[in-house]
């Protein structure tokens, strides 16, 4: 059979939700029947002044996958002195927006059966027909954080989109296309952890921690407030903000200098391995940006492998009245509070629910038991064009 040749397209290969999912899905994958390549929309030598350097890229070369860069494919916007000189004497009149992409990236595109693209925020509009019909468009943001997410979008075309989201959600999320197609596929992982060995400890500080990344599009308010609450009925409490990013820049000192807060959270900064971090530092409970009743990145259900139980605040405008007992969700502040005290102080709650959500990721998290979704579609699209 000869193997049916995919391109994922990629933002970036920093420690990332896409990032990281677009590796998962690599060696998962049956190489005897797919072969993948990548492009990735960051240029070779950029430096990003948020991300200490790269990581997902050697990943996917350990694995045999062949990696480009958008550099050769990109046109150079700065002007020649000849154009210079013919605007400035027309005064601009005749001068005309560079297009950003050489024709050379359509050909490049079109060498593949298949373009997966890893987030809608990835897909570029201007490609020819051809390409759109073979495309895959992975959504990895919400339009939660972003409203005008899909706006550039040609909403009457049938865009075939892969995403976590289902039911009501699905809805809202894809409420401005007319004709898509979507397939359902849930954040997984490889799974190499078989036990959960956390323990509910007695210390004299309990400890909270959140993993993200320090950004406006993910909003830590409703953190900062129930804490403020939690405080009122268990001081011994401190809160460790772990993720890239400046607190500073992002406005969330602010926060914490008007609720009066500021001694009781640290922000401690990128960690290359959050899951030993929330061992090492003996974490009684998690806090988590949720997204209608379920956990909204790869970040909490690592946590969930450790075993730190997992609380979430949910972020979805309506989410799913019905409460989640294995990833407890709250749209209220004292109800957050409450059951975050309750998992700090008993330790039969709080075991109960750590060995609740290892079970279920262990279960129902497994990228090895859910490729086989993602090929089948694979092969779908293929014979379709």
């Amino acid at each position: 059979m000869q193997k049916i040749n995919i391109l994922f397209i990629v933002g970036a290969f920093h420690k990332a939700g896409a990032e990281r999912f677009a590796y998962e899905i690599d060696q998962a994958l049956n190489k005897e029947k797919f072969n993948v390549s990548i492009l990735c929309l960051q240029p070779e030598n950029y430096e990003s002044p948020k991300w200490a350097g790269r990581y997902y890229d050697e990943k996917h070369k350990e694995i045999g996958t062949e990696i480009t860069y958008i550099d050769s494919f990109i046109q150079k916007q700065k002007l020649n002195r000849a154009e210079r000189i013919f605007h400035k004497l027309t005064r601009q009149k005749f001068r005309k927006t560079k297009k950003i992409y050489k024709e050379t990236l359509f050909s490049f595109l079109d060498n593949f059966n298949l373009i997966h693209w890893m987030g809608e925020y990835t897909f570029i509009h201007e490609v020819p027909l051809k390409i759109k019909e073979k495309s895959l468009i992975h959504s990895m943001c919400a339009k939660f954080q972003h409203p005008t997410l899909y706006n550039e979008y040609d909403f009457d075309f049938p865009y075939q989109f892969i995403s976590g989201f289902e039911n009501e959600e699905l809805k809202f999320e894809y409420s401005q296309f007319k004709n898509i197609s979507h397939t359902f596929l849930p954040l997984a992982i490889k799974m190499e952890k078989k036990e959960n060995n956390w323990k509910f400890n007695n210390n004299e500080i309990k400890k909270i921690g959140i993993f993200t990344r320090l950004d406006k599009n993910k909003p830590l308010d409703p953190f900062f407030y129930a804490f403020h609450l939690l405080l009122d009925k268990k001081n011994n409490c401190e809160l460790h903000i772990f993720g890239n990013g400046d607190p500073e820049k992002e406005g969330m000192l602010e926060y914490l200098d008007r609720l009066g807060i500021t001694n009781k959270v640290f922000f401690r900064g990128h960690q290359e391995d959050i899951s030993q971090t929330a061992v090492n530092e003996n974490l009684d409970l998690s806090w988590f940006q949720g997204y209608n009743n379920r956990p909204a990145g790869f970040a909490g259900y690592d946590l969930c492998l450790t075993g730190v139980p997992l609380v979430c605040w949910d972020f979805f405008s309506k989410p799913i009245e019905i409460f989640n007992p294995v990833y407890p969700h709250f749209k209220n502040l004292n109800q957050f509070v409450d059951f975050t005290l309750e998992i700090l102080t008993s330790k039969s709650k709080a075991e109960e629910l750590s060995n609740l959500q290892f079970e279920d990721v262990k279960n129902n998290r497994d990228m090895e038991k859910l490729i086989a979704t993602v090929e089948e579609l694979y092969l779908q699209i293929h014979k379709k064009n």
